[in-house]
């Protein structure tokens, strides 16, 4: 079985795209027009031809620079030092430890793997009070469609069963919590949003993204562990042009994350903070499928939007989508001073059905909590620590197995920029 190296060996060319969209990757290849992110829309659905032969682009040739003269890779550079420390006065008396992994994609090797995929790195990702992912693809029996990609339509992301089985971990060591809103949510449509919804259930996993009610757009889910009431929403910036039933438009959460903080509606977010807040949460994460994909740094947009989210009472944000790890940023909020949010804009792929060394690469955030009083004698929560590890997905194509690890040099060759990269899959990312 020959596996796709990149979203361009999936995509469903016509002869005269074919012949546009080569001869326009080649030159903007050889001129490096295209070194630095360009205005775009990431949506299939208010994407132009330009658009999609930027996106191409992209996953050929990742792009590593920030937006030209954004100042975003010397902020980052400066975040990557940010020292952890608690409030003068704040005495913990209770801590919690949170793990959180990117996208699990399907992957055709995903039923031979699941003796195998987690073992290296039970510690790393599930050795956590909280273990929490993104779950790229509904779960749904009936799925079918070619992984085929064209420049009008998305493929299908679906899960048959035992994929599922593989990619959530074993009972032992399954994730606690999955976040459902992404921009495949629609792919098999409302039957694939209920199938999605019942299998959790039946794993017993929590989830946020997709309802089965309007109801629950209103509420955030509750993880209550060791003494801690955790509350964590989850959207999306879109959906693949798919349109939800005209009677339950709010079937997945979405908003449009990718665009300017004063043309949002925030308003659903709002309802789910006031319902954690309602319900006494000690910490509230938001877990943002957004961004552009294939790109290293978020857009400056983002950075509003990060920074606004936590001014309405987000303590922790976790981002998925643009399928390459993006920077943490240790944001200092106006409405308590001593509390620092931290963003993840994006922890990449854990799982993904490329072969790109670059998309197989992710990042698990480590998150300390801690419980205690201020000087004045409050009981508050804040995050204590918070880190980047990166791992790596190992490809056995003669056994037909995946692996994730983290312990071993995992050398390998890159084409960013034509260098060769040297990862080791224990790094820390900061």
């Amino acid at each position: 079985m020959k596996l796709p190296r990149t979203a361009k060996d999936v995509f469903k060319f016509t002869l005269k795209e074919k012949l546009l969209y080569n001869s326009t990757i080649a030159f903007y290849k050889l001129t490096g027009l295209w070194r630095y992110p360009i205005p775009t829309s990431g949506d299939i659905e208010t994407m132009t031809r330009k658009d999609i032969i930027y996106w191409i682009y992209k996953s050929m040739y990742p792009v590593t620079k920030a937006v030209k003269n954004s100042g975003l890779e010397e902020f980052f550079k400066q975040q990557s030092k940010h020292h952890w420390s608690l409030p003068i006065g704040f005495t913990p008396n209770e801590t919690l430890k949170l793990s959180a992994v990117g996208d699990l994609m399907d992957h055709p090797f995903l039923p031979n793997s699941a003796d195998s995929l987690y073992n290296e790195v039970v510690d790393t990702i599930f050795d956590s009070d909280i273990s929490m992912a993104n779950l790229e693809c509904v779960v749904f029996a009936s799925g079918g469609g070619a992984f085929e990609i064209k420049s009008t339509e998305s493929p299908p992301l679906y899960y048959k069963l035992d994929h599922f089985n593989a990619a959530k971990g074993t009972q032992k060591h399954q994730y606690t919590f999955l976040a459902t809103a992404g921009n495949h949510s629609l792919d098999c449509g409302e039957a694939g949003v209920l199938s999605t919804i019942h299998a959790l259930r039946a794993e017993g996993i929590a989830f946020h993204g997709m309802n089965e009610t309007k109801k629950e757009t209103h509420v955030s889910t509750l993880i209550e562990k060791k003494g801690f009431k955790i509350a964590v929403i989850s959207h999306t910036f879109g959906l693949n042009a798919k349109k939800p039933p005209q009677d339950k438009p709010w079937i997945v959460n979405r908003a449009n994350l990718n665009g300017d903080v004063h043309e949002i509606d925030f308003s659903t977010i709002e309802k789910q903070i006031k319902h954690a807040r309602e319900n006494k949460a000690d910490l509230i994460i938001a877990q943002l499928h957004w961004g552009l994909e294939h790109e290293y740094y978020p857009r400056p947009e983002q950075l509003d939007v990060a920074h606004h989210l936590a001014e309405m009472g987000i303590d922790l944000l976790i981002g998925h989508h643009p399928h390459v790890i993006q920077p943490v940023e240790y944001y200092r909020t106006k409405r308590d001073p001593d509390r620092i949010v931290p963003i993840f804009y994006s922890l990449g792929n854990l799982l993904t059905p490329f072969t790109h060394p670059e998309f197989c690469r992710s990042g698990v955030a480590k998150i300390s909590i801690a419980k205690g009083k201020t000087r004045d004698g409050i009981t508050q929560t804040y995050v204590s620590s918070a880190k980047q590890t990166e791992v790596f997905q190992e490809i056995d194509e003669k056994n037909q197995k995946l692996r994730i690890i983290e312990g071993a040099q995992v050398a390998h060759s890159s084409q960013i920029e034509g260098a060769q990269v040297a990862h080791s899959s224990k790094k820390e990312i900061v």
